[in-house]
């Protein structure tokens, strides 16, 4: 898309307002593009998506686009739709909620957890956002981040789902069946109590960090929610010079 020229920069209205709804939940540096053609839902990338061996995503987007593009951005591809603005979104969010785990290091037996308190505090933020002045419908957003997870969590296993529309429905985060279903889907799967998410666990930083650090800020509180042990980075051995970096 991008090299035949599928892919563009929104109208600067659009742009600024997206742009700030989405970085009022997630603080994290974002770039919004417009993608034309068979893109049929948001597409979210780390900049540094290599596209072909040593071809970085945001190298390609600075050389074809006019766009300043700041290293370790979270790209953000909004395809040409009629989908109300609350739920492209919320289906936007879904997706960076996704990128921010494969990003993270939290163990794998508590993916589901994570991910489930992630989209309650996702939720809980858009539906403050009216009271900021941001004209965001939580309905919507609820809508459009359900479906981006039922890609997710249903695949293949949408028979074990008692209601087969769940996912459509704005309050599905709230139903006892999709605890259920999950539990099913992942026997680690601990159905934390959703009051129990607080408020501000996706508000890791008051201006919008590079892609890396908020991926890392946002793991350290799922951690400290879930009671998940601290990451244990491993020695370097002796022989490995100390100016090397390896973060």
């Amino acid at each position: 898309m991008i090299w035949r020229d599928g892919v563009t920069l929104p109208a600067a209205r659009f742009r600024n307002r997206f742009h700030a709804a989405l970085t009022s939940i997630l603080p994290v540096e974002v770039v919004i593009l417009a993608a034309k053609g068979a893109c049929d839902r948001p597409l979210v990338m780390a900049d540094e998506l290599e596209l072909a061996p040593a071809l970085p995503l945001g190298d390609v987007l600075v050389e074809e686009l006019p766009l300043d593009l700041p290293y370790s951005t979270m790209v953000v591809l909004l395809p040409e739709s009629d989908a109300p603005f609350s739920e492209l979104l919320g289906e936007t969010v879904g997706e960076a909620l996704l990128l921010a785990q494969s990003l993270g290091g939290v163990p794998m037996e508590h993916e589901t957890d994570a991910l489930y308190i992630m989209a309650h505090a996702a939720m809980r933020r858009a539906a403050a956002l009216g009271l900021e002045g941001h004209d965001v419908e939580s309905q919507g957003f609820c809508r459009g981040l359900g479906r981006c997870l039922s890609r997710h969590w249903l695949a293949d296993r949408r028979p074990l789902l008692p209601d087969p529309l769940l996912f459509r429905r704005s309050d599905f985060l709230w139903q006892r069946q999709l605890a259920v279903y999950l539990a099913e889907l992942d026997p680690g799967f601990s159905s934390p109590d959703p009051l129990m998410v607080p408020e501000d666990l996706l508000t890791v930083a008051d201006a919008p960090l590079r892609l890396s650090d908020w991926a890392a800020r946002t793991e350290t509180m799922l951690r400290a929610v879930m009671g998940a042990p601290e990451r244990e980075e491993a020695p370097l051995g002796s022989e490995v010079a100390a100016r090397f970096n390896f973060q």
